[in-house]
């Protein structure tokens, strides 16, 4: 592609999300394997602690992101669905509502609020029999999440680059 875009470079607010992301799903494997064992809940509370700041840097990414696509492709873009329209360059010659979306990004959606759902109810039923249950479930869920949301995050970084100016090399 011969025309570049001056974009934001959202490569790092991308890898500081991907990683506190992981590090949720990390936190919340770790507090359900703890709780099998007959262990304690602070890890699962621990897990919802690192929230914030996943949530702040996701945040930042997507402010960023959505600044890029609008960039790319002159229309108002608001949504995940249109952040990949705007920024798949394989879709470039097409029509911005004739775009399609990754099929990954519904099933993140839905992990996600599966995973919000499942850490209310693991919450709500702390001293309960059930509570392993929706911790394993919440696990599951935050696991799934993660990984969409890290590839989801890594592929729209890496399709923007693509119609940035390049930049010169440093020695």
């Amino acid at each position: 592609m011969d025309t570049y875009i001056d974009l934001r470079d959202v490569r790092l607010t991308g890898f500081v999300s991907q990683g506190l992301i992981a590090l949720v799903a990390a936190e919340s494997v770790w507090g359900t394997v703890n709780d099998w064992s007959g262990g304690s809940s602070t890890w699962s509370f621990l897990a919802q602690v690192f929230y914030l700041p996943a949530a702040v840097a996701f945040v930042l990414w997507f402010r960023n992101a959505t600044h890029n696509a609008e960039a790319i492709a002159l229309h108002g873009v608001r949504m995940i669905n249109d952040v990949w329209r705007a920024s798949d360059p394989s879709q470039r010659s097409k029509p911005f509502k004739e775009r399609t979306v990754s099929p990954l990004i519904k099933p993140w959606q839905y992990a996600f609020l599966a995973m919000v759902l499942t850490d209310l109810l693991e919450t709500l039923l702390l001293d309960t029999g059930a509570y392993v249950v929706f911790s394993t479930l919440s696990t599951v869920s935050a696991v799934v999440a993660a990984g969409l949301a890290c590839f989801l995050i890594w592929r729209i970084s890496w399709m923007q680059q693509q119609f940035a100016v390049p930049r010169a090399k440093r020695r």
